[in-house]
């Protein structure tokens, strides 16, 4: 149960942070449209370089041809992804899961992906303290009752 444990919260950290860092597509912003699929069962969030300036990205969805406009990220959102930083700027709704997003050149490459789900995360993170926790708890119980009924048990005699 002790392993269990380890093992246990290896995969879960590993789970909850997955979500978090999923891209779906690079975007060069270059001012002309590029072609993005993402899941449909959530929002999607356009990620840049802290630095560069307001992002000014157009998103349509590729098969109804309408705009889909942009809204806060609903958080203040940063991570480190192959050794460059990125920051959550804009949320949108994925529509059909076909879009064309258009960047302008001055913001170098956008990060489209999924918008984290604060509330999963939030539940991965318990969920990586709590089953552990009662794993290796349950697997020190178990180790603690053995020896002490190894250590006072009957003496063994050989006939």
């Amino acid at each position: 149960m002790v392993v269990g444990a380890i093992v246990a919260f290896i995969g879960l950290l590993v789970w909850t942070l997955t979500g978090f860092l999923e891209v779906d597509a690079r975007v060069t912003a270059d001012d002309t449209p590029q072609s993005v699929v993402v899941g449909t069962d959530q929002d999607v969030l356009l990620w840049a370089d802290p630095s560069a300036p307001d992002l000014d990205c157009v998103v349509v969805d590729a098969e109804s041809g309408s705009q889909i406009r942009g809204r806060s990220p609903g958080g203040s959102f940063t991570r480190a992804l192959d050794g460059r930083e990125w920051e959550g700027v804009a949320r949108y709704d994925a529509g059909s899961g076909r879009l064309e997003v258009t960047c302008p050149a001055a913001l170098g490459e956008v990060e489209v992906g999924p918008a984290p789900a604060i509330g999963s995360f939030v539940g991965g993170i318990f969920a990586t303290i709590l089953v552990p926790l009662v794993l290796g708890g349950l697997g020190l119980v178990v180790l603690i009752v053995t020896g002490v009924l190894f250590a006072t048990g009957r003496p063994r005699h050989e006939a």
